[in-house]
């Protein structure tokens, strides 16, 4: 859906230049990331599903407070990001988490080997680092997922967590109509510029 000379759409310009867009609010993360599942299944690729920035980094940008989701579903000056699954975002937690581990205990095992230490010395010194990079990873992990929280929670507050899905055609626009809706969806709409003739 990269190449836009094949897009059945006028070059009238709409909220996102010479895109045409399905939206939709979801109440919860789970209907939002099914929605996106099932897009993806019916041949939607990840670049063409969006969401818009952290609430903070959205205020800013728009330099006013959002009262209302309402108020950014069609604005351009939204700054999106692509959508991140929770299995991607678990993933990074636990990397997050393992990084500190791993590199002291390679330091532990360095320092081990260039002081000469003894085979239990050296143990319990990769064991303490370890241990301490656990603690270290953890409480990053645990941070970032208290953010990820915070942020659905704030957009909850909002009125629902936004999501555009770019169509290419009209049949990619019925059909992403049909799945927003079909998991939960609310005000599921469109925008953009109007169809013109189709290229075959």
């Amino acid at each position: 859906m990269t190449d836009q000379e094949h897009w059945e759409w006028a070059d009238a310009k709409g909220p996102r230049g010479n895109f045409r867009e399905a939206v939709a609010l979801f109440d919860t993360e789970q209907d939002l990331q099914d929605a996106v599942d099932d897009l993806e299944s019916h041949g939607f690729s990840n670049a063409a599903v969006s969401r818009p920035v952290a609430p903070d980094a959205v205020e800013s940008a728009l330099r006013h407070p959002v009262r209302n989701v309402a108020e950014l579903e069609d604005d351009a000056s939204v700054p999106r990001e692509a959508h991140v699954d929770r299995g991607s975002r678990s993933t990074v937690l636990l990397v997050v988490a393992f990084v500190p581990v791993y590199v002291l205990l390679l330091v532990g095992a360095g320092i081990a080997t260039a002081h000469g230490m003894l085979a239990w010395q050296a143990a319990v010194l990769t064991t303490g680092l370890g241990l301490f990079g656990a603690a270290c990873g953890g409480a990053i992990a645990f941070r970032h997922a208290r953010r990820t929280r915070e942020r659905l929670r704030r957009e909850q507050a909002w009125g629902g967590l936004l999501l555009w899905v770019r169509t290419g055609s009209l049949n990619q626009e019925q059909k992403a109509l049909d799945i927003l809706r079909r998991h939960a969806g609310r005000d599921v709409h469109l925008h953009g510029p109007a169809a013109s003739m189709q290229i075959h």
